[in-house]
């Protein structure tokens, strides 16, 4: 069975609990970077962002800056803007920065240029998008910022006005001859051919397939089906849609109109391929008349202005990119030293640190926030907890992590370097950035329900079931309606075979693994999450098959193919690693509702994000889980 396959079904909450999943307990940490993403990494000189008018004036005309910034608070405890900037520098200051200098380097060139590029522009191009779409405004900006979290300020300045930039520029080059609307007209109320194709790439069977398709004509179709390498058009017995002229390659063109109804072409190389053409049938043109045409020619101008205009405006952006001299001045400490305040230059203009904060707050700012808002609301459970997270802790949680995903040395202790090493490479993370974002929200919260977990014996019996205990055989039909559900299993009965579970299987099933193999899914345990589902299961004898099983909003049919061998292991010589195993996730369980428990019970406010804000006892689930995230699901 494939992995695939075993992973759908799982999904279906049939999942095996294994000693050797204590490695998913060592990779919590990582989950947990997901939500509680935080840095104190490489520090960076952000200013607080103040306008003159945010100064205030002394008695003796001195001007002071004001108090800092505050984006959000929770239980009353303040976050900074200089903390939220900081943490979008070192999350995402690399990724935001080449869109920033991307935009300077348009923005240059539109000066030379004299391009202007007004706010009434940038409104009408969203407008037309949205027309696009067939969506007011509003409704668009909306989709983009809770389907793809692009609010609407970073549409406006990274997306659209680029766009309309990189058009304006390119225009001034571009026009439009009346031969390339002509071809256009051509292409579109044009002749065609109806044809059939066979693609190969041995020549010698080219030479043969042709030779036997003008034989025997009729034969052009079965030739496709057994020797033809393009698979999408051999699997319709090499039928292809109608050819035009101007869209494709002239030579296939030139083919396809030389030939008559029932004619084969000879053989045309394109590139590695041979190809052979059969001509179905001729299509007349058909014109439109002259009022509609000469409307029509001026939509076909300016759609190719535009097909042209987005290839100009790709190009010149290269073109942009590979003149410009550019310092990353971010990425390197020492010119950070020697440049306080500065992100990059580009052609020697400074683009400041402060302007590359904003943009990633502009970008991120939402996301980050979040996570600073769960850090916090740990932190000060901890203080009321009277903890503290400890080096000595972070180090044994990352060699505990270590070591169950097997980065050990020769002997046995944790390879510290070798796991950072693989953190940096795979998870994309500094060390400084692993410890802070992925190690410290686990450490803390763990410390916080430690104590409150029991390993009961009960326990250990079901873990030791679940492992090591018999397991039935089954074949499984998923379905999502009820009605349905009851058919199927009806036209079983009438016909209570092998061979018919798997051809109902493979035609009713929504599980896509169990479709595909004839029903066929990984044996059912004991205690492995559906109790219903296990009880009908070890029910049934070889050969019966269930009623039918409601599973969530599913509905599943069972058929019994047999029972596996318990597997001969002595409880005393597992009974430590299953201990490990129910622990940590008992752990990971606890952790998850205690962090629930304390964002529900928090009140947070922040008035650049309004959709983070909560009070106590408002939408708790809701809430909690809008700041939990999902990565806290067990």
């Amino acid at each position: 069975m494939t992995h695939d396959t075993s992973s759908r079904w799982k999904a279906l909450a049939l999942r095996s609990v294994r000693p050797l999943l204590l490695m998913v307990g060592g990779l919590f940490t990582l989950v947990v970077c997901v939500v509680l993403r935080y840095s104190t990494g490489p520090e960076f000189a952000v200013a607080e962002s103040r306008t003159v008018q945010d100064q205030t004036t002394t008695a003796e005309g001195q001007k002071t800056p004001p108090p800092m910034q505050v984006v959000a608070k929770v239980n009353g405890q303040q976050i900074f803007r200089h903390e939220l900037a900081r943490n979008c520098l070192v999350q995402y200051g690399q990724s935001v920065l080449e869109t920033v200098l991307n935009r300077h380097l348009i923005a240059m060139e539109c000066g030379q240029k004299n391009v202007v590029i007004t706010e009434q522009d940038i409104d009408a191009e969203i407008d037309q998008v949205a027309r696009r779409f067939g969506l007011p405004v509003d409704q668009w900006l909306k989709m983009l910022s809770k389907n793809r979290d692009i609010s609407p300020q970073h549409y406006r300045e990274e997306i659209i006005w680029p766009t309309i930039a990189l058009r304006r520029l390119a225009k001034q080059q571009l026009s439009v001859s009346p031969e390339e609307v002509q071809q256009e007209i051509e292409s579109r109320f044009g002749p065609q051919v109806q044809a059939r194709m066979i693609v190969l790439k041995d020549y010698e069977l080219a030479v043969k397939v042709r030779a036997a398709a003008i034989a025997d004509p009729d034969s052009f179709s079965a030739l496709a089906v057994k020797h033809s390498v393009d698979v999408n058009s051999a699997s319709s017995g090499g039928m292809i849609q109608p050819i035009r002229r101007h869209l494709g390659e002239l030579q296939i063109e030139e083919a396809a109109f030389s030939l008559q109804s029932g004619e084969i072409s000879a053989l045309t190389q394109i590139g590695d391929q041979y190809v052979i053409l059969q001509c179905i049938s001729q299509i007349e043109a058909r014109l439109p008349n002259e009022e509609y045409l000469s409307q029509a020619k001026k939509t076909i101008a300016e759609s190719i202005r535009e097909r042209k205009l987005r290839t100009a405006g790709s190009n010149l952006f290269q073109r942009l990119q590979e003149n410009a001299e550019v310092k990353n001045v971010f990425n390197d400490e020492q010119l950070r030293k020697d440049m306080p305040g500065v992100a990059a230059t580009i052609n020697g203009q400074p683009i400041t640190t402060k302007e590359l904060a904003e943009a990633c707050i502009a970008r991120h700012g939402r996301e980050v926030l979040s996570a600073l808002v769960n850090r916090k609301i740990i932190e000060i459970e901890l203080d009321r907890a009277h903890l503290t997270v400890t080096d000595q802790d972070l180090e044994l949680e990352v060699g505990r992590a270590a070591r169950v995903a097997g980065i050990t040395q020769e002997d046995g202790t944790p390879d510290f370097s070798k796991w950072f090493k693989i953190m940096e490479e795979q998870q994309k993370v500094s060390k400084d950035m692993y410890l802070d974002n992925i190690v410290w929200p686990s450490v803390a919260l763990r410390k916080l329900v430690q104590g409150h977990v029991e390993v009961t014996e009960k326990d250990l019996e079901k873990a030791y079931e679940a492992n090591y205990g018999p397991r039935i055989r089954c074949r499984a039909i998923v379905m999502n309606n009820l009605r349905r559900a009851q058919e199927v299993w009806n036209m079983y009965r009438a016909n209570p075979t092998l061979e018919n579970f798997a051809k109902l299987a493979s035609e009713y099933s929504v599980d896509p693994g169990g479709k595909s193999l004839g029903g066929v899914v990984p044996p059912i345990q004991r205690h492995g999450g559906q109790k219903p589902l296990e009880d009908e299961a070890f029910k049934l004898k070889p050969g019966e098959h269930s009623g039918l099983i409601q599973i969530a909003d599913k509905y599943v049919f069972l058929l019994c193919e047999g029972v596996t061998k318990p597997v001969a292991v002595d409880k005393p010589d597992v009974r430590e690693v299953l201990y490990e195993d129910i622990l940590e996730k008992k752990h990971r369980v606890m952790m998850a509702r205690h962090f629930k428990k304390i964002v529900e019970q928090s009140h947070i406010s922040t008035t650049h994000y309004p959709e983070l804000s909560k009070k106590r006892g408002v939408g708790p689930e809701k809430r909690a889980n809008r700041s939990a995230g999902t990565p806290f699901r067990g």
